[in-house]
C-alpha cells in the first residue's frame, strides 16, 4: 500500500481537485484499489465525492482517534473508498495532538488496513501543523500543486523548509514532485512563465513535466459530486490529470 499526500500550505492551489483526480486516475487507469482520506475540516474532498458531510460524526478524525472502526466510517463512491472529513475534525485535533504517539497517529492507524488498498491519497488542510503533519509523517511520497502566481511560489519555499524538518523525524517520507496548476505554457502570461521557469531551475527533476490547465469542467465535476473522468472524459482537465497520474506512477515505480 503506497500512501500519497497532496500538500500545500496555501489554499486555492488545486489540492482537493488534484487529490480527487489522481485517486480516480489510479483507480481507472491502473485498476488500483484506492482509498482517499479527507483531513480538512472544510470537507471539500468529501463534498466533491457527493457525500453529505453536515452533522457527520464518523469521519477521518474518529478513525485516527480509534473512536470508530474503519468499516463504520468509510464510504464507497463508485470504485473509490472515502474516509470523509467534517467540521468535527477541528474538535478532534486537540485529542489527536495530545496522544503520546503524535504525529504518528495516522501512520499507525493505517497499518490496520494496509492489505486492503494499493494506494491511499490524502487531502490536507492549507496549514503546516496538526493534520498536515500527520499526513506527511504517514506518507511515502507527497506532491505539491503550485499555482503559477507569486504568492503560491512564496508559499512553496516556506513549505519546503517545513517538509525538510519532517524528513528528520520520518526518513521514509519523500517529496515526489511539484506540479503546476492553472497553467498553460501556450498562453502568454509573463509572470506565470517566469515563476515556472524559476521553480524548474530551483527544483530540477523534482518539478514535474505534467501541468494542469484552467478548465471549468473540473469545478463542474466537483459540483456534481463526481470525478473529471466520469463527468467530462474528453476535457482538458481529464487529459491533464491522466498525464499527471501516469507521471506519478512512473515516479513511484522508480
Amino acid at each position: 500500500m503506497k500512501i500519497i499526500s497532496i500538500v500545500n500550505n496555501k489554499g486555492g492551489v488545486g489540492k482537493t481537485t488534484s487529490a480527487q483526480s489522481i485517486a480516480a486516475g489510479l483507480s481507472k487507469f491502473a485498476n488500483a484499489r484506492v482509498l482517499v482520506i479527507d483531513l480538512d475540516a472544510q470537507a471539500s474532498l468529501t463534498k466533491s465525492f457527493g457525500i453529505q458531510h453536515a452533522g457527520l460524526k464518523k469521519d477521518s478524525g474518529s478513525f485516527i482517534t480509534g473512536e470508530y472502526e474503519f468499516d463504520e466510517i468509510v464510504k464507497r463512491v463508485g470504485d473509490i473508498d472515502v474516509l470523509p472529513g467534517s467540521a468535527e475534525l477541528i474538535h478532534r485535533e486537540d485529542t489527536i495532538k495530545a496522544a503520546p504517539i503524535f504525529p504518528f497517529n495516522l501512520k499507525i492507524a493505517l497499518e490496520k488496513i494496509k492489505d486492503r488498498y494499493d494506494f491511499v491519497i490524502i487531502d490536507c488542510p492549507p496549514a503546516l501543523y496538526g493534520n498536515t503533519r500527520l499526513a506527511l509523517v504517514s506518507c511515502h511520497q507527497y506532491y505539491v500543486p503550485l499555482q503559477a502566481e507569486f504568492l503560491s511560489y512564496e508559499g512553496l519555499r516556506n513549505f519546503l523548509v517545513y517538509s525538510a524538518e519532517i524528513k528528520k523525524i520520518s526518513p521514509s517520507t519523500n517529496l515526489g514532485g511539484v506540479f503546476a496548476t492553472r497553467y498553460n505554457p501556450k498562453i502568454r502570461k509573463k509572470i506565470s512563465h517566469e515563476l515556472i521557469s524559476a521553480t524548474k531551475e530551483q527544483l530540477g527533476d523534482v518539478f514535474m513535466a505534467s501541468y494542469i490547465r484552467d478548465n471549468v469542467a473540473l469545478s463542474e465535476a466537483q459540483a456534481n459530486g463526481t470525478t473529471i473522468f466520469d463527468y467530462a472524459p474528453n476535457s482538458n482537465g481529464a487529459e491533464d490529470y491522466y498525464k499527471l497520474t501516469r507521471e506519478i506512477l512512473e515516479r513511484i515505480n522508480n
